[in-house]
């Protein structure tokens, strides 16, 4: 009997997600990334002897599946707690209310046991989905894939999940409302640690930052010159969408030292990263969004709030639809 194949979308925390749910059956499954990392937004950036986590900061865990993923992770070494200083609107606070997980040594490092296993294909950029007599087939930056799949899942940002789907049903149209905003992060590394800074997270929200943080404060990071991260706030980064990076990192840590009221020293090293993509304003309103009659639907955090563990339960919502859709039930979950 040939076993059903179905793709997956990106690799960041809500198609991994749906990608382990799905190889609870016995379903052929393969993920493809554009990148050649995983995490999405749940991302590390590395220089050198550097480290930062571009993308997401931290996250928290509160429904019984992801906390018990996130133990998963904390036992494997692949997470652990972050309990910084903060500065909150000049409130300041010893420890987070919540408990804040971060990945080790990366933010990256936290979706590694939701990949151990998978077929991931890392570096395949997904331009066009072709639906025919045999099923789903994928055209790429390097061509059309061979073999048709059963079933597809798009595990993307919502605009991207619009072009990819869009032509293939009115269902799809609702991805139109999805809101989301832009962020410029710039990525510091001091020679010696910032010794006026008594706080390691300041949060903020008025102005042109959004959040800056000592990175090497979080656990499990190397040692070496103190990094630092700083995210603008979404009108911000509108305003300087389209600066080249040596300009928004400049301007960036401008706007960090005026808030601090401190001359900070030059660093050693100095970038930014765009993301036009970045935060989920107006979310959808759905747990995911999928039309089973074509055995197609897109999952991300996007659906109903920005955290990591919306896009975690989006994509597997999507994932129990489309094992519907094919007619596959997912084998009972084993407790880690």
């Amino acid at each position: 009997m040939t076993r059903i194949r179905i793709a997956v979308i990106g690799a960041g925390l809500a198609g991994l997600s749906c990608a382990r749910e799905l190889a609870r059956t016995d379903a052929d499954i393969t993920v493809f990334e554009r990148s050649r990392g995983l995490g999405g937004r749940l991302a590390t950036r590395r220089s050198g002897e550097l480290a930062f986590d571009h993308g997401a900061q931290f996250l928290t865990a509160r429904g019984r599946p992801f906390v018990r993923y996130i133990e998963t992770a904390v036992r494997s070494e692949c997470a652990g707690a972050w309990r910084p200083r903060i500065l909150e609107d000049q409130r300041r606070f010893d420890e987070p209310i919540d408990d804040w997980l971060v990945g080790t040594p990366g933010m990256s490092s936290i979706v590694r046991p939701l990949a151990h296993g998978l077929r991931i294909r890392t570096g395949v950029l997904v331009r066009e989905l072709l639906r025919g007599r045999k099923g789903w087939e994928l055209d790429t930056d390097a061509g059309r894939l061979p073999g048709a799949f059963d079933a597809v899942a798009v595990a993307i940002p919502a605009p991207g999940a619009l072009t990819l789907l869009g032509p293939h049903g009115r269902a799809f149209r609702q991805l139109t409302s999805v809101g989301m905003a832009p962020c410029w992060t710039t990525m510091a590394a001091f020679a010696e640690p910032l010794a006026a800074l008594a706080e390691q997270a300041y949060r903020y929200t008025n102005g042109s930052l959004a959040w800056a943080a000592n990175d090497s404060s979080k656990p499990g990071r190397a040692a070496g010159p103190q990094t630092w991260v700083l995210h603008s706030s979404p009108r911000w980064a509108e305003r300087q969408l389209e600066a080249d990076a040596e300009q928004a990192a400049r301007l960036l840590l401008k706007e960090f030292s005026e808030a601090l009221g401190e001359s900070l020293p030059v660093p050693v090293s100095l970038q930014a990263h765009r993301w036009r993509l970045a935060l989920v304003e107006q979310p959808l309103g759905l747990p995911c969004l999928a039309d089973e009659e074509i055995a197609a639907g897109a999952c991300g955090d996007w659906c109903t709030a920005p955290r990591a563990e919306a896009a975690f339960d989006s994509g597997r919502a999507l994932a129990r639809s489309l094992l519907s859709a094919v007619g596959l039930s997912a084998a009972p979950a084993r407790r880690h």
